[in-house]
């Protein structure tokens, strides 16, 4: 090591370390620049894995640590290592001649990070004090820089898994909230499904109720004699009806919204009957018709879908316009009843709906043949309003007579989202 001083060599050895970026680098670095100074001798330079006890060194030298595991506990506590060894042909590349091995520790606040390895032949030129020194030196500055590299790659591996702990924490966090999402949603359908089922058997109960009533006071003589065949007829028709009375009963437990899907979301139903209002300013002013509102400042959340009630409205107050008379007033009012649900009551001041069309006003047809252009203004169909509410699980229901006011009104369910009801009882009977 003629012509260079240990001092230069490490300014050399540390200005060039310091622009290395990994520690694989650092290593190939580190060799690189011992090697130039030191030619006639082999360098290597390996890391130390604390949780093994284990210097990563050529295989050779490695087999013999393991067999001496003392050296590895001073180099532990900082000190230099020198071996003189003859490997046996399994344990060193054929042909190799006996060797000198001297092992000079990195450490970093008194932790074993790596090892300088000098390997020189025994029969060739040894290695200096001074080259020794110098060596050592190297070590000690390039621990600092080893320490550094080493944390920059801890600190990358770790915002590595953090940031995959993160991404899987969203993806799960997205999962998590789109099966919450259509859990919530699919409670709310199972509950108006319950509703619904409940008005078909709540329909299907009271005519067929009706018809058996009749046939047994028949059958008991008060309308008159009856002859056996008679009877036996009768028999026949109160067995059936008692039948279907209780495949109705049984409704309640079958799941099946039937085939037109509906997509439920919470809101506040005063918000929607806002913006229908809106909407109809111009059907108001064609009349010239004043719209009193009797609404509470509370909230009227619902879970319904909000496209259909939007269409229900509109087509009430299409109605309700075309019942009042020109100059007069519509009053709509929102309240809630005893089991929390919501009755919206919409109120024509005008002449009124005649019996005979009030009768058809639920049905999903309605012949103008032979009426006059007035009751034609006047004639409305409120079948597609009275499927929407009762696809929720409500029923409409208008009154009204020859020259009086007409009242629409219909009520909602009190459906919430989670597990939680409001109100003990929600079964509200869907009627025509």
């Amino acid at each position: 090591m003629d012509g260079i001083s240990v001092r230069e060599l490490s300014k050399t050895s540390f200005a060039r370390l310091n622009q290395v970026k990994d520690p694989e680098n650092f290593h190939a670095e580190l060799v690189r620049l011992i090697r130039g100074d030191f030619q006639h001798i082999e360098v290597f330079s390996g890391l130390f894995d604390v949780a093994s006890k284990v210097l990563h060194v050529p295989s050779w030298l490695r087999s013999h640590l393991e067999r001496h595991p003392g050296l590895i506990v001073k180099l532990e506590e900082g000190e230099m290592v020198g071996i003189t060894h003859e490997p046996d042909a399994s344990a060193r590349r054929a042909g190799a001649a006996p060797a000198s091995v001297v092992l000079i520790p990195l450490l970093s606040d008194g932790r074993l990070q790596a090892a300088i390895g000098l390997v020189s032949p025994l029969d060739g030129s040894h290695l200096s004090a001074e080259e020794i020194e110098a060596v050592r030196h190297i070590a000690h500055e390039a621990s600092p820089i080893l320490a550094r590299l080493q944390e920059i790659e801890s600190l990358k591996r770790q915002n590595q898994e953090l940031a995959e702990k993160t991404q899987r924490a969203a993806i799960a966090e997205a999962n998590l909230a789109k099966v919450t999402d259509e859990k919530i949603r699919f409670e709310a359908l199972i509950k108006i499904a319950s509703h619904v089922q409940s008005n078909i058997a709540h329909d299907l109960r009271t005519p067929l109720g009706a018809i058996r009533g009749y046939a047994r006071m028949i059958l008991d003589g008060r309308a008159g004699d009856t002859n056996d065949t008679q009877r036996e007829y009768l028999r026949i028709i109160t067995e059936n009806t008692n039948r279907v009375i209780n495949i109705a009963n049984w409704m309640s437990h079958v799941a099946d919204l039937g085939g037109q899907p509906i997509a439920v979301g919470a809101f506040d139903l005063r918000e929607l009957w806002a913006e229908s209002v809106r909407a109809a300013q111009g059907l108001f002013s064609s009349k010239a018709i004043t719209l009193t509102q009797r609404i509470p400042q509370e909230s009227f959340e619902i879970i319904a879908d909000r496209d259909r009630l939007g269409f229900a409205f509109k087509e009430i107050l299409s109605a309700a316009v075309k019942l009042s008379e020109a100059g007069s007033a519509i009053t709509a009012e929102f309240s809630q009843g005893r089991q929390r649900e919501v009755i919206v009551k919409i109120t024509a001041k005008g002449s009124g709906i005649r019996a005979e069309a009030l009768s058809g006003i639920f049905d999903h047809s309605t012949s103008t043949a032979g009426v006059s252009q007035t009751d034609k203004e006047r004639q409305m169909n409120l079948s597609s309003v009275h499927d929407v509410i009762g696809m929720h699980g409500g029923r409409l229901f208008v009154k009204s007579a020859a020259g009086e006011d007409c009242t629409l009104w219909f009520t909602l369910p009190n459906i919430t989202l989670g597990s939680e009801d409001k109100s003990h009882e929600q079964t509200f009977n869907l009627g025509r």
